[in-house]
């Protein structure tokens, strides 16, 4: 344990050198205190660049109750983020049956503000009666909890992260299509060239995916059942086709919707001998690995690598149980520093503008605010050398 707190400190160190930007936003935080004798509720993955922005956040003023996802916590950075005062509540050996439970504990400290990945937080304070002042949602999962599931529940802002042009392009579309489709070649040491590649969602993070995978020389087909959406995809240079035509000769799959049971075991039937699951979602459901494993259980074969015999007598193969492939396998580092530098200082900012007088925010969901977005461009701009500092 000694060894893993080592790598994890340098790992932390690491990172913040090459967090500029978000060095800039927390210092200004810290020097005005701003989150002085606030509780956040913190749930997003515990690894490097999040605890370089819960270092922040302790050093402005706030306690920080925090939990990350199964599967994506590292527990070295876990421990260390602990001795910073962080309350952590993750333990190794936590399964799925312990996120109600954290969940709750949470909520139950009545968190004056609230970080969320996926809304389940955002849901848990709501249901024990302790809504938060206000809250920030990272994904598209959250965005659609918010807005289907929670809808006219939510009587305080909540700023969705996911919807900033800034995270659509550089966190989205760059960072996890860059990180996703590192995490297939590396977890199954294969080759993308002339692989058949189906990407189910062209959102942010299927375009990205996309284009990554093209760049690796796989012949990609994106799968969308919006129209315009699949209309873009073939416009940008790529095959569309319904589920079923993309999935019957595929070499690799990979779910990027924010949806649920996108590929059920149907699905999983018409695979070919030897494809290669794979999901970039927030949601561990997007593949239906619970009804594939009740009918055809895995067996690992390799760090972060299941195998899978269909009784028709074809393998296919899960990276991480189809879990979000680029935390989730073993190694997994998560998007690049640099895209994280810039959602991260989002996520800062929209903390702080929700308990800064003299911004006008709504109850409910809602976009960044576009000074913020104007503010964050600018400095990842000048981080990158690409306008005059000052």
């Amino acid at each position: 344990m000694a060894g893993e707190r080592a790598v994890a400190e340098g790992r932390i160190a690491w990172t913040r050198r090459r967090m500029p930007v978000l060095a800039e936003a927390l210092a200004d935080l810290a020097e005005r205190r701003v989150f002085d004798g606030l509780t956040i509720g913190f749930r997003l993955h515990l690894e490097p660049k999040t605890a370089v922005l819960v270092e922040g956040l302790l050093a402005a003023g706030a306690r920080v109750v925090a939990m990350g996802n199964e599967g994506t916590t590292q527990f070295g950075t876990a421990e260390a983020l602990a001795d910073r005062g962080c309350e952590v509540l993750d333990r190794p050996g936590d399964g799925k049956s312990a996120v109600p439970t954290h969940l709750g504990r949470i909520a139950a400290s009545g968190p004056d503000l609230v970080l969320d990945n996926g809304a389940e937080l955002i849901e848990a304070c709501i249901r024990a009666e302790r809504p938060p002042t206000g809250a920030t949602e990272e994904t598209t999962s959250g965005a659609f909890r918010l807005r289907e599931c929670l809808a006219g529940a939510v009587g305080f802002p909540v700023i969705v992260i996911n919807d900033s042009p800034l995270k659509s392009i550089v966190e989205n579309k760059h960072g996890v299509g860059e990180s996703v489709v590192d995490a297939v070649v590396r977890t199954t040491n294969m080759s993308l060239h002339k692989k058949r590649v189906g990407v189910f969602g062209y959102g942010w993070c299927g375009r990205g995916i996309a284009l990554y995978a093209r760049r690796r020389g796989a012949d990609v087909t994106v799968v969308d059942p919006d129209p315009v959406k699949a209309l873009e995809a073939a416009m940008d240079g790529f095959d569309v086709n319904a589920a079923a035509g993309a999935v019957v000769g595929a070499d690799v799959v990979i779910t990027a919707t924010g949806r649920e049971r996108v590929v059920g075991y149907e699905l999983i039937e018409m695979m070919p001998d030897g494809v290669v699951l794979a999901n970039a979602g927030h949601t561990d459901t997007e593949i239906d690995v619970g009804r594939l494993e009740s009918e055809a259980p895995g067996k690992l074969i390799a760090p972060s690598l299941h195998a899978h015999e269909l009784p028709a007598g074809r393998t296919v193969f899960v990276l991480a149980g189809g879990r979000i492939v680029n935390l989730a396998a073993v190694g997994g580092l998560g998007n690049p520093i640099e895209a994280m530098d810039l959602g991260l200082t989002l996520q800062a900012l929209s903390l702080a503008a929700l308990v800064t007088p003299g911004i006008d925010l709504c109850p409910g969901p809602q976009a960044v605010p576009r000074l913020i977005n104007d503010r964050v461009a600018s400095a990842m701009l000048r981080s990158m050398g690409q306008l005059p500092a000052g």
